[in-house]
Order: structure tokens, then sequence, then C-alpha cells
């Protein structure tokens, strides 16, 4: 398998979080976004359930950052309307 390099900027706290994550785990920094971003992709395919999850949760981290912008959530559509529940 050819191996391509990706490149991505992210904030400090982020990566300090993602190093400590690897360090952890006894991986590369490189390898554990790799597993990372390979684990998502294999939810992304998974059944029903992995999609369902995989979709809650960048919801949650996109709903967080929309609230550390200072966003208001005034007339924000509510989870179960965003996922039909």
């Amino acid at each position: 398998m050819a191996l391509t390099q990706l490149n991505t900027r992210v904030d400090q706290q982020l990566a300090d979080k993602v190093r400590a994550s690897a360090k952890r785990r006894g991986m590369s920094v490189q390898d554990y976004v790799a597993d990372v971003l390979e684990a998502d992709q294999a939810a992304a395919d998974g059944p029903e359930e992995m999609r369902e999850a995989r979709a809650s949760m960048h919801a949650a981290v996109a709903y967080k950052k929309w609230l550390d912008s200072g966003r208001s959530e005034e007339g924000a559509q509510t989870m179960d309307e965003v996922f039909g529940a």
C-alpha cells in the first residue's frame, strides 16, 4: 500500500492532547493519528449504529466549537431535529 502525507494545523491544546494520547499508547503521533482516522472511516462505512455514534460525536464537537466561539443557540435546531429522532 502506498503511503501519502497529509498536513493539517490544529490548536496547541489539541496537539498536546494528541501527543499525550499517542504517548500513553506507546505510539508515534503519526501512527496514532492514522489509527484515529482509520477508525473514523470504518465507523462511517460501518453498520447504522456505528454511523449514528460517529455522527453524534462529530455533532458534539461541532456544537462545542460553536459555543466556544461565543455564538448564540437562539433559533438553533435540537439534536433530535438534526437527526430526525
